[in-house]
């Protein structure tokens, strides 16, 4: 079989039996034993006292930043290698701060107000904790007020560009990098040759535009289904007031 001698041996380092009779070594073990010539971060025994000296002589988080940043320019290793070799020693451990039941309350509380972000600084924690909580929970931190313009996209049936150019003409207003829902209600009533309704999702839009969908005496989907007609005649009444010069009015009428 390739890889294996004809008369195997016992391998002198991982014991294995597919070493070589010359060497008493097996193939894996002898490629690791050789010295890559490639390899740019050589470790030596000064070099790891030295980084040891590091974390040893800081007190706080801001003198380790400190002292890394020295021995990296002395040394001129990397952060990404430094950080590994401290902890391959053993130098480097993550101290957990514990969540209390306030800081979940908080968490809960803005969370869908908030991004993560905003979160952490509110909370005093990093980015990366929110994050690991929010998923340790299962809960979505998707922001509720207002729609993202792939929301608006998914809703209108319509592509990225045809969004962008309803934003530029201002027509629809961002808050905080969302579409408000009060701007697309308006431009639901006052811009309906931008859109098609059969592309348009059909529970949310009566829900934007029936107030009684939905809601307790209102119906249901189903009733509202069915009480859809009373609702519809209102609605266009009102709209055509103002009638705009448009092929989907043009065939409601």
């Amino acid at each position: 079989m390739r890889g294996i001698p004809n008369h195997p041996v016992t391998c002198t380092r991982c014991g294995k039996g597919n070493g070589c009779p010359k060497d008493h070594l097996c193939h894996r073990c002898r490629l690791t034993g050789r010295p890559n010539p490639n390899k740019r971060f050589c470790w030596s025994i000064d070099v790891d006292d030295a980084l040891r000296r590091v974390y040893r002589n800081a007190r706080n988080r801001s003198e380790l930043t400190r002292n890394l940043n020295q021995f990296q320019r002395a040394s001129g290793f990397t952060r990404v290698v430094i950080l590994s070799r401290a902890a391959m020693l053993g130098l480097s451990a993550c101290i957990r701060r514990p969540w209390t039941g306030a800081e979940v309350e908080t968490l809960q509380e803005r969370l869908g107000e908030l991004s993560k972000s905003e979160i952490a600084r509110h909370l005093g924690r990093s980015y990366y904790s929110v994050k690991a909580r929010i998923a340790s929970m299962r809960l979505s931190s998707r922001i509720s007020d207002g729609y993202s313009q792939q929301d608006v996209q998914q809703l209108f049936g319509v592509g990225a560009n045809r969004v962008r150019l309803w934003i530029t003409r201002g027509w629809l207003q961002m808050y905080k990098g969302r579409v408000t829902e009060k701007s697309l209600e308006r431009f639901l009533r006052q811009h309906s040759e931008e859109y098609q309704l059969s592309r348009v999702d059909e529970t949310w839009f009566k829900g934007m535009l029936f107030s009684s969908f939905g809601r307790p005496g209102g119906g249901t989907q189903d009733s509202g289904r069915r009480g859809l007609g009373f609702r519809a005649t209102t609605f266009l009444a009102d709209w055509r007031e103002q009638p705009p010069k448009t092929k989907v009015n043009a065939r409601l009428q």
